[in-house]
């Protein structure tokens, strides 16, 4: 496939290309993305294809734990989902081939269910993205690719009955390419850390209540050129059933029982890519259907059902682009648009009756142009947009005006000095409230809100490289303040203690992101990420945003004379305190934590030209208790072992 509709794929016309943590010229730290001529982009860090080899995740959420920047946690509903420079996670959008993949009722999608044997490489970006991303996309983008190239299979197998297979693989078809994968993931529970920080709805176990897990995942992609025309068609399918974790720090009486028997995304897309003249046109078009089952349980035995709710999600969408010279300038012009309806059912049981689906449909829309002006030895990019979302239909609940605001960025490259760069960004964007957030219930969790008004996110950053040979460092100061953020606050309500969001007093984020590579030695790499981060509304901190995230980490991967004789990894990730809230509505602290995870990757034999590799990861070793929210602390010590063929 061309360089061309590559780019295309990665929802930017020169996307940010993925990073291999061994290579110099490629190094796993916060760098800007290599651009087009001209063209400056805002920070970014990424995993190549053999980088997530060597750390074994097997999802995308668990890849992106320990980039600077970029914090992973699972909420109250079981998802995985991230938050880039402690921002809220629905101001981050997920990317798959140039395609969104959050679910626009929610805003987001669990990152936990996208496999990572799928993806070929992973990038995410920080700051005020290109206005291409469209509207809601304010304060990071995470881009996903699925692999162009190669092949790759994988079986891992542990205690608490995991289960982790997946074959990926590019072929040519004649004139054309064709990309096949399929995973499944399986566990029959999470391991638990220690059963004194889970007072409630706990037996005496070291297995976590209600946590099993089965997903299946296919994908097919068939690309090539028509002339000029280079095109690409794919389909993923990611179907799940799973339980959630019951929030053990309070009485049961004010906990939530769930499970989800079904979970369904299928999403199909097109990308588009054809030069006229001196200009480029590129277009990505896509349609998502989802569909999920919410069943509520009145207690810990998940033996007697109180309700379930029943979504139904159709969504269309696409982005168009054109980009030109003019004079020494250069233009991109950018339309992106997307129609969602959900249907909602809520059975109370008793009765068990099913009545009719409620509809609520929302319409996002955005348009903007940037501008790549030359001056002299430094580069500049300028974009201005306006973005728009109405809510056609509500439900049973009241009628929404429709709402748009500007949205506007530039960045500035700059070179000080030698083996120096210094690249300055900043801008606004804006995140309008999912329908969830305006009407949703939450099966009795949350008490609606219409009335929130969108989010307006001011950005701006400075990031310094420098290099020298194979070593590397990046320091990224960044500022953001979020106008009218989205909190949760506590509303007694009938005898019983509800959620509710609303708009809070402006909220503001100042931190460093940071980033070091080391070479010690033939092979023997020392890495250092981290953030520190400071975030707070009206002089209260904001919830669940730890202090500093860090990671030091050692890959030792030597070479022989037929290549890498093997890959051994350790890493230390320290996660710093945080505050939530509490039941009562009152304000807890998160205490600090420091989890150790060890791989290791060790050829065994050749299969032809594939190399057959035994593999062994273990997370969190010492049994730390890590909460990155109140009653549901991350897993206790997993252990996997397998095989990887190829890569």
């Amino acid at each position: 496939m061309k360089p061309g509709i590559a780019a295309l794929l990665l929802a930017t016309p020169a996307a940010a290309q993925p990073f291999d943590p061994r290579l110099p010229e490629e190094a796993l730290i916060t760098v800007t993305a290599p651009a087009g001529p001209g063209r400056v982009f805002t920070p970014v860090v990424g995993l190549s294809d053999e980088a997530l080899l060597d750390r074994q995740p097997r999802s995308v959420a668990d890849a992106l734990r320990g980039l600077p920047g970029v914090s992973v946690r699972t909420n109250s509903r079981g998802e995985s989902v991230a938050r880039v420079r402690g921002s809220d996670e629905r101001q981050t959008l997920v990317f798959l081939d140039g395609a969104p993949l959050a679910v626009p009722w929610d805003g987001r999608v669990d990152i936990g269910l996208i496999p990572a044997g799928l993806i070929g490489g992973l990038s995410v970006r920080k700051g005020a993205g290109a206005i291409e991303y469209g509207a809601n996309a304010v304060a990071g983008i995470v881009d996903l690719t699925t692999r162009q190239a190669g092949g790759v299979a994988v079986a891992q197998t542990g205690p608490y009955g995991l289960k982790n297979l997946s074959a990926a693989g590019v072929m040519p078809l004649g004139g054309l390419s064709l990309t096949l994968a399929a995973t499944h993931q399986a566990q029959g529970a999470l391991p638990v850390a220690r059963l004194s920080a889970l007072p409630f709805s706990q037996p005496a176990s070291d297995r976590r209540l209600n946590t099993n897990l089965a997903a299946t995942s296919l994908f097919a992609g068939l690309g090539g050129t028509a002339g000029a025309l280079e095109w690409r068609a794919s389909v993923l399918n990611i179907d799940a059933h799973r339980g959630v974790a019951p929030e053990s720090d309070r009485n049961p009486s004010s906990a939530r029982f769930w499970r989800y028997p079904d979970w369904n995304l299928t999403q199909a897309q097109i990308a588009l890519e054809l030069p006229i003249g001196a200009a480029t046109a590129r277009a990505v078009g896509w349609r998502q259907w989802f569909g999920q089952e919410i069943e509520s349980y009145r207690d810990a035995s998940y033996t007697t059902l109180r309700g379930r709710e029943i979504n139904d999600d159709d969504t269309v969408g696409g982005r168009f682009t054109l980009s030109h010279p003019i004079g020494p300038a250069t233009l991109r012009w950018s339309l992106s648009g997307q129609l969602s309806d959900h249907h909602q059912t809520d059975v109370a049981i008793p009765p068990g009756t099913r009545p009719a689906a409620l509809l609520y449909r929302q319409s996002l829309a955005s348009g903007g142009v940037e501008a790549d002006v030359p001056l002299g030895n430094t580069r500049l990019t300028l974009g201005l947009g306006l973005d728009r979302s109405a809510n056609p239909r509500t439900g049973d609940k009241p009628g929404q005006p429709a709402r748009q605001a500007a949205t506007f960025s530039a960045a500035l490259a700059l070179k000080p000095a030698d083996r120096v760069s210094l690249t300055v960004s900043g801008g606004r964007r804006n995140r309008f409230s999912g329908a969830r957030e305006l009407f949703g219930e939450a099966l009795g969790r949350f008490l609606p809100n219409p009335a929130l008004l969108p989010e307006q996110a001011w950005l701006a950053d400075a990031e310094l490289g420098w290099r020298a040979g194979r070593f590397t460092l990046t320091l990224t100061p960044f500022w953001q303040r979020v106008e009218g953020s989205i909190g949760q606050r506590i509303v007694r309500t009938n005898g019983a203690n509800l959620r509710q969001r609303f708009n809070q007093a402006p909220a503001t984020g100042i931190g460093i992101d940071a980033a070091m590579q080391v070479p010690l030695a033939d092979g023997l790499t020392l890495e250092l990420t981290g953030t520190a981060l400071d975030a707070s509304s009206a002089g209260q901190p904001l919830l669940q945003r730890p202090a500093h995230e860090s990671m030091l980490a050692l890959d030792w991967a030597p070479k022989s004379g037929l290549g890498e004789a093997f890959d051994l990894r350790a890493e230390l990730r320290r996660i710093g305190p945080a505050r939530d809230l509490a039941d009562d509505g009152t304000l807890a602290r998160l205490a600090p934590a420091t989890e150790f995870n060890l791989r290791a990757r060790v050829p065994v034999l050749r299969l032809g030209k594939a190399q057959v590799s035994a593999t062994a990861a273990i997370d969190n070793l010492t049994n730390a208790v890590i909460l990155p929210q109140l009653g549901l602390p991350q897993p206790g010590r997993s252990i996997r072992i397998g095989l990887i063929v190829g890569g």
